[in-house]
């Protein structure tokens, strides 16, 4: 789990001011295993923060992808967000929408990338692979 205070080193030397809100939605996106949406982060930001607006949860994303933290899954309804940088897979359901990394195939997905870069002239700048299909809960339920 990443602390604000482990968030704060990381954002101090970009400039970037740092109040308790924003690393608050910080902490909320780097420890977030599911992908969340901005209405999920500022649901769960307004737990501790209950006059944060919207429009700060949508600036300090902005910062916090500039900054290299976290990255923008854009899917067709709403964007998601990612703090896992390293190549890897998404889990993508078809039923209930969330969305998590898988457990396994991270060196394919990295290979894959050397290999790319190897064997081209096309410089990547960064990769997304996404499965699509049904989680356990939703499988079931079909």
């Amino acid at each position: 789990m990443t602390t604000q205070e482990h968030l704060a080193t990381q954002l101090k030397p970009l400039g970037i001011r740092l109040t308790p809100q924003r690393l608050a939605i910080a902490e909320v996106v780097v420890n977030s295993a599911d992908h969340p949406t901005v209405r999920e982060i500022f649901e769960r930001v307004r737990d501790f923060f209950p006059y944060v607006t919207l429009a700060t949860v949508y600036s300090t994303l902005g910062l916090l992808e500039q900054a290299g933290i976290v990255r923008e899954l854009p899917f067709q309804k709403f964007s998601r967000y990612d703090a896992n940088l390293s190549p890897h897979a998404n889990l993508v359901c078809l039923g209930c929408g969330s969305v998590v990394d898988a457990e396994v195939g991270h060196e394919r997905v990295a290979e894959l990338e050397q290999s790319i870069s190897d064997s081209t002239d096309f410089r990547i700048s960064s990769q997304r692979v996404d499965f699509y299909g049904y989680c356990e809960g939703c499988a079931r339920n079909n």
